[in-house]
């Protein structure tokens, strides 16, 4: 019997998809150049970390978003780097961060020169962030009214606007959903940031715009699968 309930406990103490998944989606990137390219997300499992990785390529351009976390029940999902890569035109730019939860600091891996900045015990990267929201809802917990969260080469709050369960229509077929935005203190009507996760996929993104002036970053589900299955 004892055996039994320290078996659950590890069982209730995995993530969400603590064996990985992979989620593609039809993406639109608007910047200035209106492309439009398959992207792929997927989250795997090495040691005691999960590398989670976005990649989209198109005819004239491509971007990659890595970010490797920790995981645990208690606090949910804490990122260890994050990396941002775009290639448009031959032309390539990128970002590069590590975080350090000792010292509580982020480190600008792709400008030496800067001093680490000192940051909140709940700062997310602009990717995880989800599995974290993710992690809340599936456990039943109370969403943060904000978040600190990376964002260019800055730590900004965002405030977490929850808002109602919606019915998609989306190329991975109909599915139910809770739309959630991410707003600034003092929000800019040109700026948008609002996504879409299915309590029935563990609240995995189904759908997803961005918008900042003339920028467009757009995900739509059409198939996804969790590690192991065909």
């Amino acid at each position: 019997m004892l055996r039994l309930f320290a078996l659950l406990a590890v069982f209730i103490a995995l993530p969400a998809f603590s064996q990985g998944y992979e989620a593609k989606y039809d993406m639109i990137w608007s910047v200035g150049i209106k492309l439009e390219a398959e992207a792929i997300e997927t989250l795997k499992q090495n040691g005691d970390r999960f590398e989670m990785v976005l990649d989209a390529n198109a005819s004239i351009g491509s971007a990659n978003e890595t970010t490797n976390l920790l995981f645990n029940n208690e606090n949910g999902w804490k990122p260890l780097d994050y990396n941002y890569t775009q290639s448009i035109l031959g032309r390539t730019t990128g970002r590069n961060f590590r975080f350090n939860w000792n010292k509580k600091s982020l480190a600008s891996l792709h400008e030496p020169e800067r001093a680490e900045i000192t940051i909140p015990d709940d700062t997310v990267d602009p990717l995880g962030f989800r599995l974290q929201l993710a992690h809340l809802l599936r456990n039943g917990k109370p969403l943060p009214e904000t978040i600190t969260m990376l964002d260019g080469n800055d730590i900004k709050a965002r405030s977490v606007v929850s808002g109602e369960v919606e019915t998609l229509d989306i190329p991975y077929g109909q599915i139910k959903a809770q739309k959630f935005t991410l707003t600034d203190d003092n929000p800019d009507p040109k700026r948008k940031f609002e996504f879409w996760l299915a309590p029935s996929l563990d609240y995995q993104l189904v759908k997803l715009e961005k918008r900042d002036n003339k920028r467009l970053f757009a995900l739509t589900l059409k198939a996804f699968k969790k590690a192991g299955t065909p």
